[in-house]
């Protein structure tokens, strides 16, 4: 059995020595929020949204409607790359609503339980390239260049956890310098050893 997405991010934020609250229930039933308000110490150091990608089953629903001896399946765009648009686009509303002016850094954590899934697709979607050993090709910017076109830049930091597998990922978009270097400190990373994509 998977492990609630929001218990992972909440588990490592803690061993990173930040303290993840849940914004009040009054709060919530009057505007979208992010899932958590992360603290550091007695101040309020970022908010967190958390996405959790399941596995999608649309092949094993497909065949399970099939009679037995018949041919199942079909054929369709991967979903992939449409999922995490949404899941950028949908966090972006709930960043705004608590976060309109943008005072603090916004994070969006990507819990993965899609094993056909990967940190890859996430770069292709934000940044419209495939990339390979011979160097990036432009291959997704229907998704880069879309409706998150300038909606990812409000996401200052980018966690991705694949299923089984020990910390995140981080991309750091660097598109706000005071956030980026607060973010750099939260998390104790040098910003000289970020690579850039």
């Amino acid at each position: 059995m998977n492990k609630n997405g929001e218990v992972i991010v909440s588990d490592y934020l803690r061993r990173s020595g930040l303290s993840p609250q849940r914004f009040e229930k009054s709060v919530m039933r009057r505007n979208r929020t992010p899932d958590f308000r992360v603290m550091a110490g007695n101040r309020l150091a970022f908010y967190c949204e958390v996405k959790t990608a399941q596995e999608d089953a649309w092949l094993e629903t497909q065949i399970a409607g099939v009679p037995d001896g018949s041919l199942g399946g079909g054929v369709r765009r991967d979903p992939t790359y449409n999922r995490i648009s949404s899941y950028v686009h949908d966090a972006v509303g709930q960043f705004n609503a608590a976060n309109a002016e943008c005072r603090y850094p916004n994070v969006l954590a990507i819990v993965n339980n899609d094993l056909e899934a990967g940190l890859s697709d996430l770069l292709a979607v934000l940044t419209g390239d495939a990339y390979t050993e011979s160097g990036p090709i432009r291959l997704f910017g229907r998704y880069s260049d879309g409706r998150i076109r300038e909606e990812k830049y409000r996401i200052h930091l980018y966690l991705w956890f694949d299923q089984g597998k020990a910390g995140p990922f981080k991309i750091w978009p660097q598109s706000h310098a005071e956030h980026h270097a607060a973010l750099c400190r939260h998390f104790g990373v040098d910003p000289t050893h970020i690579k850039q994509i």
